[in-house]
């Protein structure tokens, strides 16, 4: 009789712990509240240490972000840039952050919002870049190498 309700008390133990714990996982919404998609930095021409990257940030959780920093240890500087229209004339302006609303993707791309890598050193394997929110965190991701088109 003492043995058996040694295991039913171990028993229930085990089995409140375990719904506890599955109560505790992570739903997708809070393991990745911000996603990074196609991330390349373009190779840059030869002689030079400029150059361009471009990425999609998707923004999974319910509240809006700001985008308001990138860096990266393979580059000396990088700043958010877009193109304006300006007399006929399309000119790169620099952007001190990116709104990205809850739900929604910001497209990095050529023509548009972009990143301009300065005092850049690639290798052949992709760079690590920290892009930093407004709220404190920051999303570190693989940028791959892409050859100039």
């Amino acid at each position: 009789m003492l043995l058996n309700r040694l295991k039913f008390v171990v028993g229930t133990t085990a089995g409140a712990i375990l719904l506890t714990l599955a109560g505790c996982t992570a739903t997708p919404e809070e393991s990745t509240p911000y996603e990074v998609t196609n991330a390349s930095i373009r190779t840059p021409v030869a002689g030079r240490t400029t150059t361009a990257a471009y990425f999609e940030f998707t923004n999974n959780s319910s509240q809006l972000v700001k985008i308001i920093g990138v860096s990266s240890t393979a580059a000396e500087r990088i700043e958010m840039h877009t193109v304006v229209k300006v007399d006929e004339q399309l000119r790169m302006r620099p952007l001190t952050s990116i709104e990205v609303a809850a739900g929604e993707t910001v497209e990095f791309a050529s023509g548009g919002n972009h990143l301009m890598l300065f005092g850049v050193q690639l290798d052949d394997v992709p760079t690590i870049v920290q892009i930093e929110l407004d709220n404190g965190e920051v999303v570190e991701t693989p940028f791959q190498p892409t050859q100039f088109n």
